[in-house]
């Protein structure tokens, strides 16, 4: 795990290694063991250093192959290295360290840039070819681990984080992108692979840039999932799919425990960390080390939950005790390790458990990535139901009476809207601040029906690439690919910020193709038919959980592990008092930062209409509400740091 930069020019590289370090060290937080750089004609790798794998000198970086042809900068891992390894040792391979460094490196040599389908793991990495005078830029299959770049005819610079781009490349005009704040206010984050500054894009999940001998940049995709949600028309049974489940994911638990420094899991009482820690617990001789974070609000820490998993395996358990100041003067730091306004109000305190868990621990296991594979969210999962019910209305499936309940139940969670197509629907449900609350809140530069169209086509995209599955695939295909890239940036910036590597088994790519061929039966699964019966007029957010399990196959497969009080509790998520600070102590400064003269001449922002958001009584009473004053001020703080 490390912090890479690199830059690759057609020509003669211009760069100085004063220049080039001078970046480079702004990822020193992803890497405070060890740096390294080499420079050749036409580009300059370097690296920060966050040793996991072989600790010695043998796993520098950058590394160059024996004949010094070609030369690898690689941030993340590859858990099945050693067995790639034995592989390319009977191909007559010779390896100097233990470092999966270089068993991808030699992978290459044998493999060329297929190397890649023969790894399991999360990466982002480049190589320069020597040998032929072309390059190849590639990030992980699921965009576990970040790469930016920007790109002008003569060259292309790149990098795990934007201010290292900023920084050598600071004489080009990285001027606010204003229309990514009309993305961020709906979807938390730039769901175009663009960012929140101009001419820097983020290279999309499971593609790779390949750069020809005459500087020709090619982005490629090389790896999907879609062609895997067909196999969902042959049922094999609920057994079958339960016991691929465990195998897959306690292979996958048992390749993310390896390291050569301690390791540890997040512990938040909810199934998925506690899944993840008792397959830990039970392929470990030593205690686990376990980790987990709450508020003194009441309401707001699951303490007890994750306690009861900690007690039950044995673990080191540390709680981790936050308040309201504690939070504030984090989310300024955090917004400069992340080079954008923060995604979601938890993203604090996952970095400030982060930075206390690094007094014990280097790498820790995470639950991201289980709700979009096993139907977790079942609030918005349940929802195109609504949608397909009221298209056949008319059809002679409902009596009068029932229609007429159905409609008042519509209603009641969606008004007067009618939705002409699923992606209408969808993008509503999706959009965490309406179309109309984006009109009121923001200046019409920023909020206009080019940027609203631009963010439903690629909406639109995903739903294309499955044109043939029901509306609920889509909509969970959707989250795969455009949802948990928020969650990913969130894991990989809040973690590495204080130098700690976070891995995530539910991302492991085997695991996502096999979870898109289980019928939707066994991950939402309805309690009984009667359930299923009296659902028949209820709205999805209401069904969810009441009359239906969410991530059903993922609960029943471990029963035997945890207790029902963990399993079918209801879903918490990862709770903030954002109202009850916004409310208090906290709006006042809100007031003082979105009602500023500074933020006013920046223009983005309808200042009369904030002020009288700011003076409602749901400040304190309503989450969502308090949630966009939120992300404004975020937005406004990002402001002043870059621009």
């Amino acid at each position: 795990m490390c912090g890479i930069l690199g830059k690759i020019s057609t020509s003669s590289i211009n760069t100085s290694d004063e220049e080039f370090n001078a970046a480079l060290s702004l990822l020193k937080h992803r890497g405070p063991d060890g740096v390294g750089i080499h420079k050749g004609n036409k580009y300059i790798f370097g690296q920060r250093r966050l040793s996991i794998i072989d600790l010695t000198d043998a796993g520098k970086q950058p590394m160059i192959s024996s004949d010094g042809m070609v030369v690898v900068i690689f941030n993340g891992e590859i858990y099945n290295y050693k067995e790639i390894k034995s592989e390319l040792i009977s191909k007559g391979h010779i390896f100097k360290s233990s470092s999966d460094t270089e068993v991808l490196l030699n992978a290459y040599l044998e493999f060329g840039i297929e190397c890649i389908h023969h790894f399991i793991g999360m990466f982002a990495f480049a190589i320069y070819d020597s040998r032929t005078q072309e390059s190849y830029i590639v990030r992980d299959r699921l965009g576990i681990k970040p790469l930016f770049f920007y790109s002008d005819d003569n060259a292309i610079t790149f990098s795990s984080e934007i201010k290292a781009i900023l920084r050598l490349e600071s004489n080009t005009d990285f001027s606010p992108n204003e229309s990514a704040l009309s993305s961020y206010l709906s979807f938390r984050y730039p769901i175009k692979d663009d960012t929140f500054f101009k001419n820097i894009v983020s290279l999309p999940a499971g593609h790779l840039i390949h750069i020809n001998h005459t500087g020709n940049k090619n982005i490629i995709k090389y790896w999907s999932f879609n062609e895997k949600l067909k196999d969902q028309q042959d049922d094999h049974g609920e057994e079958f799919y339960i016991l691929k489940l465990r195998e897959l994911l306690e292979s996958a638990v048992k390749y993310r425990m390896i390291s050569d420094v301690p390791i540890g899991s997040f512990l938040s009482g909810g199934v998925d960390s506690s899944v993840i820690t008792a397959i830990m617990a039970k392929n470990q001789s030593e205690p686990i080390n376990t980790f987990t974070v709450g508020f003194n609000e009441e309401g707001y820490n699951e303490f007890s939950y994750a306690k009861e998993v900690a007690l039950r395996y044995k673990t080191n358990h540390k709680e981790i005790l936050l308040n309201a100041n504690d939070y504030v003067n984090a989310m300024d730091d955090l917004i400069g390790f992340k080079d954008a306004p923060l995604s979601v109000p938890n993203e604090v305190p996952l970095y400030l458990m982060s930075k206390e868990l690094k007094k014990y621990i280097t790498v820790v296991l995470s639950g991201e990535g289980a709700d979009e594979i096993l139907g977790g969210y079942g609030r918005i999962f349940r929802s195109p139901y609504d949608y397909e019910r009221f298209c056949k209305l008319e059809s002679g499936e409902y009596s009068e009476n029932e229609k007429k309940k159905f409609l008042e139940n519509y209603s009641k969670r969606y008004g007067s809207k009618i939705f002409d197509t699923p992606i209408d629907h969808f993008y509503h449900l999706y959009s965490y601040t309406s179309s109309e609350e984006k009109k009121t809140l923001l200046s019409s530069h920023i909020h206009n029906n080019e940027n609203e169209q631009a963010l439903k086509q690629c909406i639109n995209k995903y739903f294309d690439e499955v044109s043939n599955e029901s509306y609920i695939n889509k909509v969970m295909y959707c989250f795969e690919n455009i949802h948990l890239q928020g969650l990913l940036n969130r894991v990989d910036i809040n973690t590495m910020a204080p130098s700690v590597e976070a891995r995530v088994p539910f991302v492991d790519h085997r695991l996502v193709e096999f979870a898109f061929t289980i019928p939707l039966k066994y991950k939402m699964k309805w309690k009984s038919n009667e359930d299923k019966f009296a659902a028949r007029l209820v709205m999805g957010d209401k069904i969810s959980e009441v009359y239906d399990t969410p991530k059903y196959l993922l609960k029943k497969a471990y029963e035997s592990s945890l207790s029902k009080n963990i399993l079918y509790r209801k879903k918490v998520g990862f709770p903030v008092p954002l109202n009850s600070f916004f409310g208090g102590e906290f709006k006042g400064y809100a007031k003082d930062i979105l009602l500023d003269e500074e933020t006013n001449r920046r223009g983005q922002l309808n200042i009369k209409e904030i002020e009288k958001w700011l003076d409602s009584p749901k400040m304190s009473s309503d989450h969502s509400y308090a949630m966009k004053i939120w992300m404004l001020v975020n937005n406004e703080l990002f402001n002043r740091k870059y621009f």
